[in-house]
């Protein structure tokens, strides 16, 4: 029973493949037969033969996408058995846009184009069987893909932007262009901010595939990143793009590495940060040129000071935390000392400035210090002063106050001229009444005399009564009165004399006192001149020491420049060309 059905099962199948080759012979005949009739047609109608060539194209396109994917695993790596040779991919980079670099984070951000291109064998067809045609776009995942990401990847997208079609050629090759942005680490280097050169790397290879399965090779044997269509960065200059295969059979591992080498535009730093902070060093220079007298100096110091720590925490805030001081932070940390510093020679100069003998005694080895001998190194001239005897004592008078009469004191003789002059009268008026006869007085008597005498004859002389012109005429008992007024007289005059003594005496101490404030003075002065200098030298040599010791400086980048001459040495010659 089981044979008959065998036997019965093979019959109805041959049947069916028999009356389905008729039917294919048939529809051959007939595209044969419409092909004959169309090439007739065609020879008179050209536009006609042109749009059916097309449709005949596109068949033949169809034909060949079915056939090529019939049997197609896109899962499974190309190869035709496991002991195969790995599959080789040719991997290249090209750079478009430099988007970002962020310091704090320490983040790369780039716009590039990857570039991958392997053999698979299953895609392989022979151009005269499908229409002359020799290359296919396809769907990206319709084929397999390398499993190739940036391992140094910083925001976890492993993925390129864009999935675009791939590009198959008839002898199997497949080129995959796909677009990324890609935000990679990069140790950025802080040292030399912000003249500062840093060394960001991308690197690329197989996530799953170790080097025996899938190893990587140049593309196109263009050992760099690609900068053709490179757009210039506004705030980075692109001087290197070297790379790298990293290849350890022992490890399995295959990797390509590229280098790309920025350095930082400084014009925006010079003019925002670099200038500012210069000029705000060199002002504080100047609070020991001010004059303590202004009461300015603490003020102005204090207001650099705080200037500086806005400035300290202006880059604090751009740059990352690292063990490394930036050149500014160095810069701005000079500064800032210099200005604590001045702070604290400011308070010390006002201080020694208000000393006077009454607190302070200035000790020798201070006057030939701060009075002689760093006047002289300073090139420093206190104006002259000239002893002179003024009456009372010896003083001390610069060459301008010797001519100004109002600042030198009278003499002894000058003092007690008019006293003299009042005695030599009243001996003379003495004598007049004795004799009876009455003179006049003189005519360069001052009224002054005359009070004089009256209020001293009333005071001393009780016995005294008025003449005729209201001056006193004192008698004693042989009647002789000039001798007792002229005893009167000297006694006034040693009152007066003591008095002047005591002021001369006076006046000579503030003399004194007033010659030690100004040494403490001079003292301040000389300490100003000293510290200006000092300061002075300290920041220009430590601007030029810390600015200057940067490595490019002065090194001026022409990017277009730089770039014509990468791609010269790094794209082959067609390629360049």
């Amino acid at each position: 029973m089981k044979k008959t059905v065998s036997i019965l099962f093979i019959l109805v199948t041959v049947f069916l493949k028999v009356q389905c080759n008729g039917v294919h012979n048939d529809e051959a005949a007939d595209v044969l037969n419409h092909s004959n009739i169309d090439d007739s047609n065609n020879s008179s109608d050209p536009n006609r033969n042109a749009g059916e060539q097309g449709d005949t194209m596109g068949e033949d396109e169809d034909r060949l996408v079915i056939d090529l994917f019939r049997e197609y695993n896109f899962l499974i790596r190309p190869v035709r058995n496991v002991s195969s040779p790995p599959v080789v991919v040719d991997f290249g980079v090209a750079m478009i846009l430099l988007i970002n670099v962020d310091e704090k984070n320490q983040i790369l951000q780039t716009n590039v184009w990857l570039t991958m291109k392997w053999n698979d064998f299953q895609l392989a067809w022979n151009p005269a069987e499908y229409g002359n045609i020799s290359n296919l776009h396809v769907p990206s995942d319709r084929v397999w893909l390398p499993d190739i990401v940036l391992f140094n990847n910083a925001d976890g997208n492993y993925e390129v932007s864009f999935k675009s079609n791939v590009f198959v050629d008839h002898h199997g090759d497949v080129t995959w262009v796909p677009p990324a942005m890609f935000k990679s680490s990069c140790r950025i280097d802080v040292e030399w901010f912000p003249f500062d050169e840093q060394c960001c790397t991308l690197v690329f290879g197989s996530w799953t595939y170790n080097s025996e399965e899938v190893r990587l090779h140049w593309y196109n044997n263009i050992q760099a990143v690609q900068l053709h269509d490179y757009s210039y960065s506004g705030i980075w200059d692109v001087i290197d793009v070297p790379g790298q295969l990293v290849h350890k059979p022992d490890l399995k591992e295959n990797k390509m590495v590229f280098n790309v080498v920025i350095r930082r535009k400084t014009l925006f730093y010079t003019v925002i940060l670099i200038i500012p902070t210069v000029l705000m060093a060199f002002l504080s220079v100047m609070a020991f040129y001010l004059p303590v007298d202004s009461g300015e100096k603490v003020s102005l110091t204090i207001s650099l000071l705080l200037a500086l720590v806005v400035f300290l925490l202006l880059v604090s805030k751009i740059l990352p935390p690292t063990s490394n001081i930036p050149l500014m932070g160095k810069y701005l940390l000079l500064a800032f000392v210099l200005n604590i510093v001045a702070v604290v020679g400011t308070v010390v100069i006002v201080n020694i400035y208000f000393r006077s003998a009454l607190s302070h005694k200035m000790p020798t080895w201070v006057k030939k210090v701060f009075l002689e001998f760093l006047p002289h190194l300073l090139v420093m001239k206190r104006p002259e002063r000239i002893p002179i005897f003024n009456g009372y004592f010896v003083e001390e008078y610069c060459a301008s106050e010797i001519f100004d009469a109002s600042l030198v004191m009278p003499s002894m003789t000058a003092t007690m001229l008019p006293f003299l002059q009042v005695t030599s009268n009243l001996n003379k008026e003495a004598s007049s009444a004795s004799s009876g006869q009455s003179s006049e007085h003189h005519e360069n008597c001052s009224k002054w005399k005359k009070r004089l005498s009256i209020r001293m004859s009333r005071r001393r002389a009780p016995r005294a009564r008025l003449d005729d012109d209201g001056e006193d005429i004192v008698d004693d008992s042989n009647g002789n009165h000039v001798d007792s007024l002229q005893e009167k007289i000297s006694k006034e005059m040693k009152t007066t004399v003591e008095a002047i003594a005591y002021i001369a005496e006076h006046m000579k101490r503030e003399m004194s006192l007033k010659k030690m404030r100004d040494d403490w003075k001079y003292v301040a002065m000389v300490l100003d001149r000293l510290i200006l200098l000092i300061f002075f030298g300290v920041t220009l040599g430590g601007t030029l020491g810390i600015i200057c010791s940067a490595p490019h400086v002065f090194d001026f980048v022409d990017q277009e420049a730089i770039i014509n001459k990468l791609n010269a040495r790094y794209l082959p010659s067609d390629m360049y060309s």
